[in-house]
């Protein structure tokens, strides 16, 4: 992120009609934070799935979107595993995406700004990012 940018997400909502409305309140509160959408992952600060881990097709399409931002992960961005799959499987999760950065669940999707300053604490200390 550049001098007077604000930093920006993006966001990808996998599974049920809940998760899209999760998501869209995700998205509420970081507009409301100062934060923009990004059109494309590799233009966002922040990467935000929502999971879905409801049946086994739906964990593995969420393993595998995390996989593939992960392994373009580039310096400075985070990746924060949302919803059902990382609220329900959080040790599968991280073991299946190493370059996950933090994880929240579908009851406190609306404390993501509270995890994001956690996990700019952590950076700003030098500490490791372990997940959430």
């Amino acid at each position: 992120m550049s001098m007077g940018e604000s930093p920006s997400f993006y966001l990808i909502s996998l599974g049920c009609p809940k998760n899209l409305v999760d998501s869209e309140g995700v998205a509420t509160l970081l507009t409301r934070a100062g934060y923009t959408a990004a059109e494309a992952a590799a233009e966002a600060d922040l990467l935000i799935v929502n999971t879905c881990g409801f049946i086994e097709p739906a964990r593995e399409e969420s393993r595998a979107v995390l996989q593939e931002l992960a392994r373009a992960k580039k310096p400075g961005q985070r990746i924060i595993a949302a919803g059902c799959y990382s609220q329900r499987c959080p040790d599968e999760l991280i073991e299946a995406v190493p370059g996950i950065d933090g994880l929240i669940g579908t009851r406190r999707w609306m404390d993501i700004l509270a995890l994001i300053e956690r996990l700019d604490g952590r950076r700003a200390r030098g500490t490791e990012q372990e997940p959430i």
